[in-house]
Formats: structure tokens, sequence, C-alpha cells
């Protein structure tokens, strides 16, 4: 077994090495020389930035740094927490020719219908050729997919994120019983756990509408060895198995397809779930649950595998400049400094959210955090696969939305929904 699947936990490293490691940057040679040179032109001015508020203190570490160092000011907004919801807020703003922030955490569902409306700032001039250097090449396609167009690229990752399986290691070591490596053995197993009585099940995702569904279903879809978009035979093995779990084993908690990522985290904290598919961002909530968390309570593992064998698709969110920015100097200052080779390691460090495989945060971050262990783990054993890419993503994820929908809740055949799904993505391509 790998170390990674030993109980691994962050909190020793962010009581110990991680509180030095920002102490020494932001006390230490930053105080004094600052990240940005001396000719960075100083002015009281507001600088909008909008991510997400589980990160806010995270942030709020290093922020006055920055301010010291520029003399900008910078107020925290909350961020949506899902490409759709950002595409709500903010695209008749941007329509408008106008924005209400400066700069903003953007999702792979939501930037590419922002790239090609016009409404981002083009990042070739702001990020250095060294920065885009320090990513892998292969994170290079989804780069040139998600993040660019024609070699223009208008988003920088914050996050690489994988779907990581979390495991109730110390459930398994009650009865005696190894890990599931197939999803046959989920069902398996998921079974001892589940009691609709008591409300404990087997396993769980955020399932509701719109997005979160399409990711689940991308998730089984690419283990099953499909292309999420074509809704081929691989998309229907992984929503005829979806649609098993729910209804003929029911493992799944009878009210999953309403449930976001908040609520999934909260009832697998509550002790109803035995595994669940989550973000790397999870292990942070977990460790910051002082009360429920300890040592071999929670693991990381490799997913489950299908016909395909144990595929997670990668995704991710990063930070993006509107082409209308009220501030746009402060907005590049700000993408500079948390994208910068000194701060990102601090961030990536406290919340996987800020977490990505550049070599210099890879390097800097202790080789005994579990989430760079589970990175290195999954590419060990080649389980990354390539997010399907649409040109409308958000508009192609509605349609899986919509379509498993139907299916999951009786309203539609299988056949049916791959048929229609196929038929409108296509109108999609028109």
């Amino acid at each position: 077994m790998s170390e990674v699947k030993k109980g691994l936990s962050r909190r020793s490293f962010l009581k110990g090495t991680g509180a030095a490691l920002a102490g020494a940057a932001l006390g230490g040679k930053f105080a004094t020389q600052g990240i940005f040179a001396p000719n960075v032109v100083r002015a009281q001015a507001e600088v909008v930035l909008a991510v997400q508020e589980f990160v806010h203190d995270i942030l709020r570490q290093v922020l006055p740094q920055f301010e010291e160092d520029t003399g900008f000011t910078v107020t925290l907004e909350g961020g949506p927490v899902s490409g759709n919801d950002m595409l709500t807020k903010y695209s008749t703003a941007f329509a408008s020719g106008s924005s209400p922030i400066d700069l903003f955490s953007d999702a792979d569902d939501s930037s590419p219908t922002f790239m090609r409306a016009g409404w981002l700032e083009p990042l070739n001039d702001v990020i250095p050729q060294e920065t885009w250097d320090d990513f892998p090449p292969s994170m290079q396609p989804h780069i040139d997919g998600f993040l660019s167009i024609e070699g223009e690229r208008y988003r920088i990752p914050h996050e690489f994120a994988v779907g990581y399986f979390f495991t109730r290691k110390d459930w398994l070591d009650e009865k005696g019983i190894a890990s599931p490596t197939s999803w046959d053995e989920v069902i398996e197993i998921g079974k001892m756990f589940t009691d609709p009585a008591t409300g404990v099940w087997g396993t769980t995702d955020g399932l509701v509408k719109p997005a979160l569904l399409s990711v689940y279903v991308q998730y089984l879809t690419a283990q099953a060895g499909g292309t999420l978009f074509d809704f081929d035979e691989g998309t229907g093995v992984a929503l005829q198995f979806l649609y098993d779990m729910m209804h003929t084993h029911k493992i799944f908690p009878e009210d999953a397809l309403n449930q976001d990522y908040t609520a999934q985290n909260e009832l697998y904290m509550a002790d109803k779930v035995a595994f669940m598919r989550q973000w790397p961002y999870f292990q942070g909530v977990a460790e910051g649950n002082t009360e429920w968390y300890a040592d071999e309570k929670v693991v990381i593992e490799l997913p489950p595998a299908g016909p395909a064998g144990s595929k997670s698709w990668i995704g991710g969110w990063g930070w993006s400049i509107p082409k209308f920015a009220p501030n746009m100097e402060g907005a590049k200052a700000l993408i500079q400094f948390l994208t910068s080779k000194e701060i990102a390691p601090i961030l990536a460090a406290q919340q996987g959210f800020l977490l990505t495989p550049r070599y210099s945060i890879l390097e800097a971050m202790p080789q005994d955090d579990p989430l760079v262990q589970a990175m290195a783990f999954y590419a060990e054993n080649d389980v990354f696969a390539p997010r399907a890419f649409h040109p409308r993503v958000a508009e192609a994820q509605t349609v899986v939305d919509d379509m498993a929908s139907l299916f999951l809740t009786n309203q539609a055949s299988l056949a049916d929904v791959l048929k229609q799904g196929k038929q409108l993505i296509e109108d999609l391509n028109e």
C-alpha cells in the first residue's frame, strides 16, 4: 500500500514548517525589499479580488505584504463556487463593457466563454514566460484548451485539481476489510455501511445542477473509457452505473441530486458516508475541523477502477483579469504577486485550492504533505485523464446535466438520453 494510504495529515506541517515558511517570507527579505522592484508605481487605490470565501483567511496572511510593497489596498469579495454561477454573476456586467472586480478566480467551465467573448485581459505580457515554463509539459494541452486562444493566455492556474477518492479508513479497519479497488467493490463494501434509517451511505458526491452532476458523470465516463460530450458507449456505461448505485443498490443518499459540495462535505464530516470523490481542497476543510479530523481517519486513495481503469480527470481554477477592470494596474500587480515563486508556495501549503503542480511550488512544499504525495501517487499510477473540452463547455455541461437528470429521475430511457444528448451537442457545434 502506498504511503498516501496511511492516514497522512498536513496538521503537523501547517503548525510547523508551513508557519515557518510563511513567517520567513513575509517577515524576512520581502518585508525589506518587497516582491516588486522599487520602480513599481505606488498609488493608494483599491484592488477588488473575487475568490471563494474559504480561502480568504489564507490570502489575508500575505496581502498586507502586497499592500506594503505596492501601495494598493485589496478588498476581498466572495466568488462563485462553480463556473456556471460565475457566468451568471459576471456575464451581464462584462457584456456591457464594465466590471465590478479587478481580478477573480475563474473556472475551466467559464473561462472559455469569457475568452471567446473578448472579456478577459491577455496575460502573455503580464505573466513572465519563466512562470509558464514552471508548469510541467503534461499541463500544456489543458493550458492550450481552457486557458488560451491561438497562443494568447487569459488565465493562469492557481489550482490544478484532481478528483481524489477519500476513504474512511477507520471504518474499514473496524471491519477488517481492505479499501475498494473497483466500483463493484465500492458497491459491495458500500452496502455494508449503508443504513437509510440512520442516514448512513456507502458513497456520495455533489450532484446538484448546474454543472456538479456533469462533473461526476465525467469522472465515471473517464473510467468507462468514454468521452463525455460524445454521448458514446462510455457515457452510457457511466450513467447506468450511477443509476444502479442510486436506485438498485441504494448506496447514494436519497437526496443526492440536490446536494452541492458543501452539503457533501458536511454529510461526510457528520460520519454519514464511507467513500467520497472530492477535490483536493477537502483535505484542508477536514483538517480545519479539529474536533472531527484525526490521523488515520480519512485517507486519499486511488480511484476505484472502471472498465478503462482508475481514471480521474483533471481541471481547475485560475486567476483572470476582466478586460474592463477598473484598476488594471493594480490587478496586474496583484496577479504577479499571487503567482510569484515566493508567495504561491505559501498559499498552496495551506489550502489545496491554491495548489497547482508548478515545479517551484512542489519543490517548496514538504514532501510529506498528503496533497503533494497524492499528486505524485496519482501520477505514478497514470490515473490522470484530460478533461473533455468543448468551446462552449458550460453549455455542453448543461446538456450532460439535463440528460443525466432525466435518466436518473426515470423520466427518459438511457437510449433516449444518449440520442438526444448527442443531437444537442451537435447543435452546439454548428
